[in-house]
């Protein structure tokens, strides 16, 4: 799941009901605790509903109850905007923002107010437009909408396949640590997810599935990833600078490279000798020479920097779906082809080609 914004996320945990009423927050037992955003909690929803009823508000009550599968709890809200809403210091437009509540961020809600609401989102707490929430029995409908669905692998090397089964094509490499977007329901313990720009499947026997949360930031978090961005975009012009110059020739990646055919393919290796896979051949060819690439394929699609096919050099990487090798001219690469054939020179142009990149 690509997002623009890096912010908190919360796992999501059974909750008890809790009963909020206009200017007050009364609270009740919450099951499970969550990791970083424990839900408010109190004596039990019998005492709060007793009190409910000796302020008068008895007609009120489903009005915030919100239904679960889990129970009941009242106290979690949505966003109801585009882009993003402040969150300010007090219940006053005019008051310092403290921190920012995005468009697909959930919220607590601690206090009703007069066309102001309290909430806590991540590590920010504050006050924002009542109007600018989606709460009670509409936040329980809508939920869903708000809803993250990963998966983590857990495997070293992981295939992403453009179907169901191990019969199904190889499309590209997922590496361990790696999280992904789930883009629908699991078939026959296999999940569809979204790996850059291709769709496929993985089995989960091999990942841990996660459902969070998105929430706000305070100003200072904001600021801190801003700095991030701006860091990481000046890193990748630098990389593009040293690439362009580069005391390595092309021609002498290839002329190494070319050493090692006839070399055995070997699923998740990195040997010129004894045997490598596609992403390993590349990486291992390039390590000669001081060049640090990353290892699988789907990352190398961000090493150096883009050109067009009709540009490429001897040297730059020529990376399919799920494959990647080491332009030679004249319209072949070097690569290492699979168990069969090993380590060789085939057609740059054998199937579609997602990009090229140039990494010296």
């Amino acid at each position: 799941m690509d997002k623009t914004r890096i912010r908190q996320k919360l796992l999501l945990s059974a909750v008890a009901g809790v009963i909020l009423v206009p200017g007050s927050a009364l609270e009740a037992m919450a099951a499970e605790k969550t990791e970083q955003q424990p839900f408010i909690q109190a004596a039990g929803i019998e005492s709060v509903l007793e009190k409910c009823y000796e302020t008068e508000v008895k007609d009120n009550i489903n009005l915030y109850l919100v239904p679960t599968e889990e129970g009941e709890y009242l106290n979690m809200a949505f966003s109801d905007t585009e882009d993003y809403t402040y969150i300010r210091s007090a219940p006053d437009e005019n008051s310092d923002w403290v921190g920012k509540l995005y468009g697909d961020s959930a919220a607590q809600v601690l206090e009703y107010l007069d066309g102001w609401t309290k909430i806590r989102s991540g590590s920010v707490q504050g006050y924002v437009p009542a109007d600018s929430l989606i709460t009670g029995e509409e936040a329980a409908e809508r939920a869903e909408e708000y809803e993250d669905h990963t998966v983590t692998v857990t495997a070293y090397a992981l295939n992403v396949r453009d179907g169901q089964g191990t019969d199904a094509a190889i499309l590209t490499q997922i590496s361990q640590g790696e999280t992904y977007e789930v883009t629908g329901e699991p078939v026959d313990g296999w999940y569809p997810v979204k790996v850059g720009d291709s769709d496929g499947w993985v089995s989960g026997s091999y990942v841990t599935e996660q459902t969070s949360y998105s929430y706000g930031e305070t100003k200072e978090e904001e600021e801190a990833r801003l700095a991030q961005e701006a860091l990481k975009g000046q890193e990748t012009q630098e990389a593009a600078a040293n690439v362009a110059g580069s005391s390595v020739s092309g021609q002498a990646v290839i002329d190494y490279a070319c050493q090692f055919i006839g070399n055995p393919y070997v699923w998740g290796g990195t040997s010129l000798t004894n045997g490598a896979d596609c992403s390993g051949f590349v990486q291992s060819v390039y390590a000669h020479f001081g060049v640090s690439l990353p290892r699988t394929t789907y990352e190398m699609v961000n090493a150096g920097y883009a050109v067009s096919y009709e540009e490429a050099l001897p040297g730059d990487l020529i990376l399919y779906d799920g494959h990647v090798g080491i332009y030679m001219g004249d319209g072949t690469i070097v690569n290492a082809m699979n168990e069969a054939e090993g380590i060789g020179i085939c057609s740059a142009t054998y199937t579609n080609i997602i990009a090229v990149r140039r990494v010296i």
